[in-house]
């Protein structure tokens, strides 16, 4: 969440969460289908969590934070969608009764698959990891080399760590899926976590040293990101940490790894690793094909 919020410790007319159980309890939500109801429930719901939006003044809403927020979502992409879908009605509802003093979603976007899954370069993870506030730096290595969710990456707890053959590594209950893996570590990521102070607990925490939130952790990327000048390129290319997922899997793609085997390491399904892996197939085809113009042309100077 962007610095300066102010936010409230308790819900009153204040606050955002006022607004989205005054929308909740219209005639105007509960006109919808029961599916819609269910659906925009569960969204405005996690948009009404402290940690969310929902302790924000309502003065203070503005389409930034709701971007924040969903962005937050860039690994659900369907969710993400919808959930501006659901912001957007309730914005229509609640400008007109001067709930909300102006519209919060102007410019908003939920770009799901196509922005959110985009792989970083290897010059923009280095970028990243040598300029951003150390805390984040972290975080970013851990996802560009183990490939997992946000969600997952807060989870992650010094003593998930475990050798196998020698290898350390860590497992992981993947959140979304329920999959039980165990991820070994790679060389520059161990190199990195050698640097690393361990504290008992999470292995990923703010600056305060409390453990991160899902969406806390995607929030603070975007504020440094878009506040530290140097880290412009990464702003204009609206990188989020979702896509250092398919980070992971290019390198592994380019190092020579099967599909299978991405699947097992990244804990991912075959149509994901094919979905991230057409970044690197297509760059190697597209080199390829330009050496062989470049070949063929030195054979026909040759030939004159």
């Amino acid at each position: 969440m962007p610095r300066g919020v102010k936010r409230y410790d308790r819900i009153t007319s204040e606050v955002f969460a006022s607004v989205i159980k005054a929308f909740l309890a219209s005639a105007k939500f509960q006109s919808l289908g029961q599916s819609a109801q269910t659906a925009y429930r569960r969204l405005l719901m996690l948009a009404e969590h402290r940690d969310s939006l929902g302790s924000v003044s309502v003065d203070e809403m503005r389409p930034a934070l709701v971007q924040a927020f969903l962005d937050g979502l860039a690994d659900r992409p369907a969710t993400q969608k919808n959930a501006l879908i659901a912001i957007k009605s309730l914005e229509r509802w609640a400008v007109v009764r001067d709930l909300l003093p102006r519209p919060i979603s102007t410019g908003c976007e939920a770009p799901g698959s196509d922005g959110g899954h985009v792989p970083w370069t290897e010059d923009m993870v280095v970028l990243a990891e040598e300029k951003s506030v150390s805390h984040l730096s972290r975080a970013l290595s851990l996802a560009a080399n183990t490939g997992q969710r946000g969600s997952d990456l807060v989870k992650m707890r010094w003593t998930d760590i475990e050798d196998v053959e020698g290898r350390p590594g860590i497992n992981v209950t993947q959140q979304k899926t329920g999959l039980k893996i165990w991820i070994p570590f790679t060389q520059p990521l161990i190199a990195k976590m050698a640097t690393w102070e361990r504290r008992p607990g999470f292995i990923l925490t703010k600056a305060d040293g409390h453990p991160f939130t899902r969406h806390q952790l995607s929030n603070h990327w975007l504020v440094e990101r878009d506040s530290n000048p140097a880290l412009a390129p990464l702003r204009e290319a609206k990188l989020v940490i979702h896509g250092l997922r398919g980070t992971a899997v290019v390198r592994l793609r380019r190092a020579g790894a099967t599909t299978p085997q991405i699947c097992d390491m990244v804990g991912m399904s075959p149509q994901m690793v094919k979905r991230y892996s057409r970044y690197s197939d297509q760059r190697e085809n597209a080199l390829a094909a330009v050496h062989v113009l470049d070949r063929t042309r030195d054979e026909k100077r040759k030939l004159k």
